[in-house]
């Protein structure tokens, strides 16, 4: 026979242990169905994450082929923001915070008098979630870019077989990373001369140092999220012929 102090204590631990399969259920359900707010006044920070998840494909870094030269990733890539990065974009590419592009944004996530389709993200795309279509919409309406994500970090450049002395050209592996996952751009440059990165990513970097004096130069990454640049020294590399 089982002590009735035994089957108590059993009975206990059986309504502890469903009572916590019931909450941990209800917080599993609201954590499955919780949506992002849309702020007010949204501000590019709000707006860049949902641009770099649903349209950087066609809009960013292959933009000029697939996206009619805009290139929505960034709101802006000026010199004084971005340093000799900028430079990385070329020309012709028409960026987020340009004037009259956060219209075009707005009026192309909305469904047309008869259409049975936004614009944009086109077929076979899904459409954006009701939340994403709000965010951009209010944007658009009062554009600015505003102040950098709480928190955000510089993007990095890691580099691999870099050359302690050159003669003639030489070769090295650059991967350009940021630890938010934001888009970069970046720009390598030695003696007057520019290897350029509109993407994050791996890349050869090649420099022909043939006509170049003897002596030692320092190759410097710069590289820009949008929002700040960073800059690298990945030298000192000796030329000698």
């Amino acid at each position: 026979m089982i002590p009735q102090q035994s089957k108590g204590s059993t009975r206990q631990r059986t309504r502890r242990s469903s009572a916590g399969v019931l909450v941990a259920s209800a917080l599993v359900g609201v954590g499955c169905s919780s949506t992002p707010i849309v702020p007010a006044q949204p501000t590019w920070a709000d707006v860049e994450p949902i641009v770099r998840g649903e349209c950087a494909g066609c809009h960013g870094p292959t933009a000029q082929v697939t996206g009619s030269s805009y290139r929505l990733d960034f709101y802006e890539m000026s010199s004084a923001v971005c340093g000799d990065a900028a430079l990385a974009l070329g020309s012709g590419v028409v960026l987020a915070g340009t004037p009259s592009v956060p219209a075009q944004m707005g009026a192309d996530i909305q469904t047309a008098t008869g259409a049975r389709w936004p614009k944009m993200p086109p077929l076979p795309a899904p459409s954006l979630a009701d939340w994403e279509t709000q965010t951009i919409e209010r944007w658009a309406k009062a554009p600015v870019k505003g102040l950098p994500p709480v928190g955000n970090r510089l993007p990095t450049i890691t580099t691999n077989n870099l050359p302690n002395v050159a003669n003639g050209t030489f070769s090295f592996t650059a991967l350009v990373d940021d630890p938010d996952g934001d888009p970069v751009v970046g720009v390598v440059e030695v003696a007057g001369f520019a290897f350029l990165m509109n993407r994050p990513g791996s890349f050869a970097v090649t420099f022909d140092a043939s006509t170049w004096p003897a002596g030692t130069v320092r190759p410097t990454a710069v590289l820009c999220d949008g929002w700040a640049k960073a800059t690298y020294d990945l030298g000192p590399i000796q030329i000698s012929h």
